[in-house]
């Protein structure tokens, strides 16, 4: 049934992103084309960066709350095509608010695959532990707790800056209180799990040093 219901969930997407480029296509004569090229490159480079930085471990089926996962999924794609979609119909251009959105989209890269990298084995996309689970506390996570959601927190609030789509923050920010639900659900677990982990909580930040 899961499998199902993940299969099913990738295609509504990639439809939608297809029937999405379509419109961008076929509107492309009253477009910046190079806007939309800029902002293609920006997303392959998010999903690109995942695949490079990752080097889990296969899951041991211990995982929680595995229902969090799916909403970010979702909302995530989502928050993503759409600002391509609003461009069509409410074409604006700000060359100062696509440059502060790309920078927020490249440093929200940088630091999800920090994030990624640094965790090496124990990253996974679901909440879950492993045998003989380490609490990494080294590099960025001697700061914060959640680089890789604090990377893309950033992102969310970056791409639909690039294309000035300003209405299609309201779904950046739905998406980014279910990863507030993700952290808090993750803490409470893991707590439960591993012991360790209340004191590195105490010692350390969710996403923003010296604030939460």
């Amino acid at each position: 049934m899961k499998k199902m219901l993940n299969l099913l969930t990738k295609l509504l997407i990639l439809l939608f992103y297809i029937f999405t480029w379509s419109m961008v296509e076929n509107n492309s004569n009253n477009l910046n084309k190079g806007l939309m090229y800029f902002y293609l490159l920006l997303f392959v480079a998010s999903l690109v960066s995942d695949r490079y930085f990752y080097s889990g471990q296969k899951s041991q089926d211990n995982k929680k709350y595995e229902i969090t996962s799916w909403l970010i999924y979702i909302t995530w794609f989502c928050s993503l095509i759409v600002p391509l979609l609003e461009h069509v119909y409410f074409k604006r251009e700000n060359i100062f608010l696509t440059i502060i959105g790309a920078v927020l989209v490249v440093t929200g890269i940088a630091i999800r695959g920090i994030g990624i990298k640094t965790l090496g084995k124990y990253f996974s996309r679901d909440v879950e532990t492993w045998d003989n689970h380490v609490i990494v506390k080294t590099g960025i996570y001697k700061y914060i707790r959640h680089p890789a959601y604090a990377g893309n927190i950033m992102q969310l609030i970056g791409f639909p800056l690039v294309l000035n789509s300003y209405f299609c923050l309201i779904l950046s920010f739905i998406t980014i209180a279910c990863y507030m639900w993700r952290i808090i659900v993750e803490e409470k677990f893991l707590s439960s799990k591993i012991p360790e982990y209340k004191d590195y909580m105490k010692e350390t930040y969710r996403i923003i040093p010296k604030v939460w």
